[in-house]
């Protein structure tokens, strides 16, 4: 019984559809559901959408040219600074670290880091160093950027014998936003996550992930004559 009203049915809204789609007017032609006005219609409408929408890129790219700050291009360098906060395993960790970049290409930065890790309520600390790379899409007084890192470092821990150098490696892996705040002075916010090949137990599965702030100064062009300050 209800394979049969399952099929009524069925066969039922084929009919109505064909019949809907195939309906002819008074003067017995067919009559399509959608006419060939409303169908020009709909296409006038969607050029004009997306004529609108290649007018608004074009203004965003011809804004953040217009607008690009002169720190992001070839030749200049900059130092930064800041602190990161983290958890691990139900644990806090803070970091202090600085920075050194030159730009080789515009929005596009590599140069050397400093880190200093320390365990909150723990004698765990340890110090890295490595090189950085980062690239700016968007280099206006709002700029974001991603970047990676890598590493070496070495751990000091109470789990650790003094006459033992307990060395890792770790990659990093950032995305932040810097702001422009003062004159060849910007501030960032970054969440770096960290991936490392070993790490001292007390940190339970590693140090995971970072919240970063810092602030960025930079000095402008490195040219024949020493540094040309940026604008």
């Amino acid at each position: 019984m209800k394979k049969l009203l399952f099929a009524t049915a069925l066969l039922t809204s084929l009919s109505l559809a064909s019949y809907g789609q195939n309906n002819a007017d008074s003067t017995n032609r067919s009559k399509p559901i959608i006419d060939e006005k409303t169908r020009q219609d709909v296409r006038e409408k969607a050029n004009q959408v997306d004529e609108k929408l290649n007018e608004e890129v074009e203004k965003s790219i011809n804004y953040m040219q217009n607008n690009q700050l002169s720190w992001f291009q070839p030749g200049n360098v900059f130092v930064g600074g800041g602190v990161g906060f983290g958890t691990t395993s139900g644990k806090v960790y803070s970091d202090i670290n600085a920075r050194l970049g030159y730009f080789f290409q515009p929005g596009f930065a590599a140069g050397l880091r400093f880190d200093y890790d320390r365990l909150v309520g723990n004698k765990y600390h340890a110090r890295q160093a490595g090189i950085f790379a980062r690239y700016y899409p968007f280099r206006t007084r709002v700029s974001s950027f991603v970047g990676a890192s890598l590493n070496g470092g070495r751990e000091f821990s109470e789990n650790i014998p003094s006459d033992t150098k307990a060395t890792y490696t770790s990659v990093g892996l950032e995305l932040g936003a810097m702001f422009w705040i003062l004159h060849r002075l910007g501030a960032e916010v970054s969440y770096e996550g960290n991936f490392y090949n070993k790490f001292d137990p007390s940190l339970g599965r590693g140090k995971g992930g970072r919240l970063k702030f810092g602030v960025n100064y930079y000095f402008g062009q490195v040219g024949k004559r020493g540094i040309r300050l940026a604008k």
